[in-house]
């Protein structure tokens, strides 16, 4: 009986061993931090990143940010309100356009002269009758919570003309992990949702990551299937609402207000669009917006060419990439009536 014991434990180790290296060798559950990185796994439920300060803030003013990805490596330093870009002064020298977002905003992966804000504002500049200028106000790993909060906080004070929210389906998860605005306690306390006790061993172990997704049906927000599409349905009521938040904030400071959508790589071929619920409710509510997902489609941008627009391992836009989303943006301004120009800027060169 002992030996019989004995043999089946033996079995069963060497089992969980066998599959630990096969599931390491596929990558199938290799985490975004580990595929992109030298680093190991990284928590989402952690509320400060690896330079000691949370996501709902900035790095403080005139400091260095490393980025070491391996697919590239860089520094930038942050401006006097902590973003990535020149100095801010209150007095404006023509049209002021602020552009909340991501990390996809704050331009991961490039240097600083082929961010989507700059290279935006270099059109803007070509091609208006009179001076503009493109603000990045997009803290890596933001949300449409975290950018409202940076707005009223810090951004509302430089009188702006334009407000862009650049939105990616990364919003959507980041509001299943951190919630909407009642995530922000008082005493600029941040709360997040706790992680899943089995986390550790998660972070240790792909046999383990097998049994939390395939085993019990956990989603990667660590979400039983009960669960996803109520929480599903909560993160696109509470962005909605703080997209009417921005949305009303404008109206009140006179400035124009919209919505950019872009995809991720990840979602080609666009079997189930992720921004499609957010996009309804701004046509519903007629806020102006523009889908990038039009933009590259009507270009003959799809699944097979997709590729040489994104950094495969990180997933942000490369060079390429970020350059098409600055044109689109562009021709929303054009579309929209908000530009005066003096010089023709045609579409047929945003390729």
């Amino acid at each position: 009986m002992k030996k019989n014991l004995l043999l089946l434990f033996t079995t069963l180790i060497f089992l969980g061993i066998l599959l630990e290296v096969l599931f390491r060798l596929t990558g199938q559950y290799v985490s975004y931090g580990e595929r992109s990185s030298t680093g190991g796994y990284n928590t989402p439920f952690k509320n400060r990143n690896e330079f000691g300060y949370g996501w709902d803030e900035t790095p403080p003013p005139h400091t260095e940010q490393r980025i070491n990805k391996l697919e590239f490596n860089y520094t930038w330093i942050s401006n006097n309100e902590g973003l990535r870009g020149k100095d801010i002064e209150l007095q404006k020298h023509g049209k002021r356009i602020l552009v909340f977002g991501d990390s996809f905003t704050e331009g991961m992966g490039v240097a600083d002269d082929s961010t989507y804000p700059h290279l935006l504002g270099n059109l803007a500049n070509k091609y208006l009758d009179s001076a503009a200028e493109v603000i990045n106000c997009g803290p890596s790993a933001s949300d449409i919570f975290t950018e409202y909060k940076l707005f009223t906080g810090k951004m509302l004070k430089y009188k702006p003309d334009i407000v862009l929210v650049t939105f990616n389906s990364t919003d959507l998860y980041e509001y299943t992990i951190r919630g909407g605005f009642e995530r922000f306690k008082p005493g600029n306390k941040v709360e997040y949702r706790k992680p899943p006790w089995f986390e550790p061993f998660y972070a240790k172990s792909y046999l383990v990551r097998f049994i939390v997704h395939d085993v019990f049906q956990y989603d990667y927000s660590f979400l039983r299937p009960h669960e996803h599409d109520a929480i599903a349905a909560q993160a696109i009521n509470k962005t909605c609402a703080a997209i009417d938040s921005f949305n009303l904030l404008c109206q009140a400071n006179n400035s124009r207000f919209g919505m950019v959508f872009h995809p991720m790589g990840c979602e080609y071929p666009v079997d189930e669009y992720q921004n499609a619920p957010v996009i309804a409710y701004c046509k519903k509510a007629n806020i102006p917006f523009v889908d990038e997902l039009e933009f590259l489609t009507a270009r003959g941008i799809n699944e097979n060419n997709i590729k040489k627009y994104y950094w495969q391992k990180d997933g942000h836009f490369n060079n390429k990439g970020y350059e098409l989303l600055a044109r689109c943006v562009y021709e929303f301004f054009q579309n929209q009536g908000w530009l005066n120009e003096k010089n023709n800027y045609a579409k047929t060169d945003a390729l």
